[in-house]
């Protein structure tokens, strides 16, 4: 079959264009013709422009002669980091420029996912793209594999008709999270399956293939964040001299010029690598969780507040690693090393049920 991929492959962000990797790598593992659609919307791309210099109007000159040089010189570092991520894209997925409005396009099947494809709070309103309402996926086979809404709580009452267009085109509906299986089962008695993210079904050996050497000589704990916040990078360094380590972050999202020990412009290769090499792990971020999991690392999920991460905590409760989730509120008590000789079980277990969702959907499509 020929396939169309719809997902966040351009968004400047690990997990994004690694998982879009992964999904294209396992289509392509079961005999198919498969391409990265190259849908770039402006809320995904405009979030990466390297200027940013927005100025108070109350300000004097001087703070914004101020401000206007720290822009410069964030736009050297978001360049670069874009930099390398164009590569990426460019060198590892097998894009593919779509007419969306063309019928009579050759594509057998689209498969929308994974990733926050269905998240309002990113696309702004609900994206028609990403639920299969455009003109060059009429009358094919469209199949949602892992997609998220990131949470529930960020559906509005006007993005309920979206939900009720892919319940009633989409051949097969999979999703990431717990919360919205139960959402469409409620909301419209309809059954979605709960399927790995793209990254756990397609298993280490993918990424070590892809994964560079690593770059710090010392022992080290590794921090991973999409955006960097201070608190939690100060609960970690508290952590890593606990253990001993040397305290290793890495964001894809802001800019630093002071903290030169702050690793913001990785390849996703590079970034790889420093999973590959780290003793340990801390996290915020979902793809951070998930990249600890399939290296095998000992790690923590870190909570801010009482805001939970429903992704991360729907992976960690089907494993049985919740207690891997720690807040930066509470005193850090290092669990015992995890036994990954279970979770691989349970992890196998899972990887069968979505390779089998995932082949059963195609198989309808025959």
């Amino acid at each position: 079959m020929k396939i169309g991929i719809l997902t966040f492959h351009c968004a400047v962000n690990y997990g994004a264009v690694l998982q879009a990797y992964a999904l294209q790598e396992i289509l392509r593992s079961l005999g198919h013709e498969v391409y990265v659609i190259d849908y770039r919307p402006d809320y995904l791309t405009e979030a990466y422009c390297p200027f940013k210099f927005y100025p108070n109007s109350s300000s004097s000159m001087f703070q914004r002669i101020k401000v206007f040089f720290r822009a410069c010189l964030a736009a050297l570092i978001c360049n670069k980091r874009n930099r390398s991520f164009k590569t990426f894209i460019k060198n590892r997925l097998n894009l593919y420029k779509l007419d969306l409005y063309d019928k009579q396009n050759t594509f057998d099947a689209f498969v929308f996912g994974s990733d926050q494809i269905w998240n309002p709070e990113i696309t702004k309103t609900i994206d028609n793209v990403f639920i299969g309402n455009f003109s060059a996926a009429y009358g094919k086979y469209r199949i949602a594999y892992a997609a998220s809404i990131g949470s529930v709580k960020n559906l509005r009452d006007s993005d309920i008709s979206s939900f009720e267009y892919i319940v009633k085109n989409f051949t097969a509906i999979s999703v990431r999270e717990q919360s919205l299986k139960v959402f469409f089962k409620e909301r419209f008695n309809k059954e979605a399956t709960v399927v790995l993210d793209p990254v756990l079904l397609a298993g280490v050996s993918i990424f070590k293939k892809i994964a560079t050497k690593k770059k710090v000589d010392k022992p080290y704990l590794l921090l991973v964040q999409l955006g960097r916040n201070v608190s939690v990078s100060l609960y970690t360094e508290k952590i890593a001299q606990k253990m001993g380590l040397q305290l290793v972050e890495v964001i894809s999202w802001g800019e630093s010029i002071k903290n030169r020990n702050l690793q913001q412009c990785l390849s996703p290769e590079d970034f790889l690598g420093y999973i590959k090499g780290a003793s340990y792990v801390m996290t915020t971020s979902f793809h951070g969780t998930v990249f600890s999991i399939l290296f095998r690392k000992n790690f923590n999920v870190v909570r801010c507040g009482t805001r939970v991460d429903e992704r991360a905590f729907s992976l960690l409760q089907s494993l049985g690693l919740e207690k891997q989730m720690c807040s930066i509120d509470d005193i850090f008590t290092m669990n015992p090393k995890i036994d990954y000789s279970l979770i691989d079980s349970k992890l196998q277990n899972l990887r069968d049920s979505s390779l089998y969702y995932l082949t059963q959907a195609m198989m309808m499509n025959r």
